[in-house]
């Protein structure tokens, strides 16, 4: 059997080719507190990201403050963006800003459509749409 010429060295470059597993995933990264009734406001504000078709990925941590999990969450997202979530208050955080200053935060007893807008949000920072109110109208 022949081999076309050109077949060679496709076949070469594809074994040179190294996949990398271990890469991080473009993801809004979602921190959360060791509380079984977090559960629901976690899920509000996925549905929110989900809605918006961005990954995100969530992962419960030892309790601290709201804005320091958001910061951590942003600090590991690979675009940037982190969301905290504890017993008093949910805080969206973006990366390119300080510590201190987060870009949103509501109470965690908000209702639903307040904390589907902050999950939205945190998609729209990506994909650099307008954010939505926290009455969930677009603001301009």
């Amino acid at each position: 059997m022949l081999l076309h010429p050109d077949s060679y060295w496709r076949t070469l470059k594809v074994n040179k080719m190294r996949l990398d597993y271990d890469a991080p995933k473009p993801e809004i990264k979602v921190l959360h507190g060791k509380n079984e009734t977090l559960n629901c406001v976690v899920s509000h504000v996925l549905h929110g990201i989900e809605e918006e078709g961005l990954p995100f990925s969530v992962e419960e941590n030892e309790e601290l403050d709201s804005i320091e999990l958001a910061y951590r969450g942003a600090e590991l997202s690979h675009l940037g963006v982190g969301i905290g979530i504890t017993e008093k208050e949910v805080v969206l955080h973006f990366i390119k800003l300080k510590e201190d200053q987060p870009l949103f935060r509501v109470p965690s007893y908000s209702d639903v459509e307040t904390l589907r807008a902050l999950g939205s949000n945190a998609a729209r920072i990506v994909k650099r749409m307008p954010f939505k109110n926290l009455d969930n109208t677009e603001l301009s």
